[in-house]
C-alpha cells in the first residue's frame, strides 16, 4: 500500500498543479517514497476560494474527499529563518512557515485522474491500491 496524505483545499490542489513543492507540517517524517495526494472533504472557505481564484486553480480545488496526485517525499526539513527566506512568495502563502515546523519536500508531481473518492484520515495514513 502507498502512503496518503489528506490535505485541505486549495492547498492539494496547489500540489497537484505544481505551485506548491512542500508540504508543511508541525511534525516530521522520516517516510521517503511515494505519498498520494487526499483533498479533504472540506469544502472550500471564502479564503481559500481567493487564493484558488488568484492561481488559477479554482477547478481543480472544487474536487473534495478524493485522490488527486501522487508525488514523492525525498526530504524532510526543519524550517528556519534562513530556509523560509528561500521560498516564493507562492510557496509562503500556500503553507504555514514558523520556524520550528517541518516542510516535507515533494517531487515528481503527477496528476490523478479525478474521480478517485476515498475516505480521509489523520497523519500519513495507507490508501488502497487503485491502479
Amino acid at each position: 500500500m502507498t502512503k496518503a496524505i489528506t490535505i485541505w483545499q486549495p492547498y492539494a490542489a496547489a500540489i497537484a498543479c505544481g505551485l506548491k513543492r512542500y508540504e508543511t507540517r508541525g511534525w516530521a517524517t522520516k517516510y521517503r517514497g511515494p505519498l498520494i495526494i487526499h483533498a479533504s472533504m472540506r469544502r472550500l472557505n471564502s479564503v481559500g476560494r481567493e487564493l484558488a481564484e488568484k492561481y488559477n486553480i479554482l477547478s481543480n480545488a472544487h474536487h473534495t474527499g478524493e485522490f488527486i496526485a501522487i508525488c514523492d517525499i525525498v526530504d524532510c526539513i526543519e524550517i528556519t529563518a534562513e530556509f523560509i527566506e528561500k521560498q516564493s512568495e507562492t510557496e509562503k502563502i500556500f503553507g504555514i512557515w514558523a520556524i520550528g515546523r517541518y516542510a516535507w519536500k515533494l517531487e515528481n508531481v503527477r496528476p490523478l485522474p479525478h474521480g478517485i473518492k476515498s475516505r480521509g484520515y489523520q497523519g500519513l495514513w495507507n490508501a488502497p491500491n487503485f491502479n
